[in-house]
């Protein structure tokens, strides 16, 4: 039963912004993704027992798209039944729609890389399916620090705080009056699933194209089609803070706070209890972590292989 893991981490994004800024779109300056990526390596390696030979971590200029798309693909051709793969990133978050039409519901999450196009879930899928991945018989899961709101809600009063997220351009922030349908990244979802749809909608987008508010389906967390477990910073509509206070994400901040062990144990249920507890404290209530993937894996200890099938 080996671990296999992918860190990530990306403050530089000098080479992704320059499209925003022709556009007059302004990219927040990222400073501690690097410190949460070196931070991840040591937990997973020193607290969950992953092999330092069998953990890739990758920062700002090696994180580009092709690297981390190789890497993934290395790691699930190399797991087996009873393996554990773990993602983590820590950067920022895009969003836009499957298509350009007004009647388009259907928009998709994205990470954003030091240089290449967007990572989209449905790219992490087919990574994983072309290496033969099978969830029932390996443990993928994503710890993703990041988030898709568009900037900062008005109604944040941390000063030093900074999101985690894009700016959308005009045509985006447009099209998401019509959301019926998010794609979160980390649920590793084949593209043809219809399980996800409805699971928003009344989005509330303020003067300054951010999203500030979202209904979502609390019946459509866990889906029968999700072939990873994702552990993400923040709902739909939130913001992913990072500040010079705590030298962290809030997520990997919460993290490592609550991991102060060898050989820790905690299921997938009791840490994201844990980690809401840590963040809204952080953020004075404003930013909670969320879980999601498959139902059945829940009670489950944290990045520990399976031993059963669903």
């Amino acid at each position: 039963m080996a671990k296999h893991a992918l860190v990530v981490g990306i403050n530089d994004y000098t080479i992704q912004s320059q499209h925003s800024q022709q556009v007059g779109l302004s990219w927040p300056t990222l400073n501690f993704c690097v410190a949460d990526a070196d931070s991840m390596y040591h937990l997973l390696i020193e607290a969950f027992g992953f092999p330092r030979e069998n953990v890739i971590l990758l920062k700002d200029d090696r994180a580009t798209r092709r690297n981390m798309l190789s890497a993934l693909t290395y790691m699930f051709s190399n797991a087996t039944a009873g393996d554990t793969v773990c993602f983590t990133f820590s950067g920022h978050g895009g969003l836009l729609p499957a298509n350009t039409a007004e009647d388009n519901t259907r928009f998709y999450q994205s990470i954003i890389p030091y240089q290449g196009d967007w990572i989209y879930d449905f790219r992490l899928h087919q990574a994983a399916h072309q290496a033969g991945f099978d969830p029932n018989e390996i443990n993928f899961t994503c710890f993703i620090d990041s988030c898709h709101s568009g900037g900062m809600h008005p109604s944040d009063t941390a000063e030093e705080s900074i999101p985690r997220s894009v700016p959308f351009d005009e045509n985006t922030a447009n099209l998401l009056e019509s959301i019926r349908e998010m794609w979160p990244f980390g649920m590793c979802l084949p593209d043809d699933t219809n399980e996800l749809f409805p699971n928003v909608s009344n989005p509330q987008i303020d003067d300054n194209q951010v999203l500030i508010d979202l209904e979502e389906d609390p019946n459509k967390t866990f889906v029968d089609s999700a072939q990873a477990t994702l552990i993400a910073a923040c709902k739909y509509y939130e913001v992913a803070r990072e500040d010079p206070a705590r030298g962290h994400g809030y997520l990997t901040k919460a993290l490592i706070d609550l991991v102060n062990s060898s050989n820790f144990r905690i299921s997938y249920n009791e840490l994201i209890d844990e980690l809401v507890t840590r963040v809204t404290s952080f953020s004075n209530g404003n930013q909670n972590p969320t879980l999601r993937g498959q139902q059945g894996r829940m009670d489950h200890p944290f990045l520990e292989g399976w031993t059963t099938s669903i």
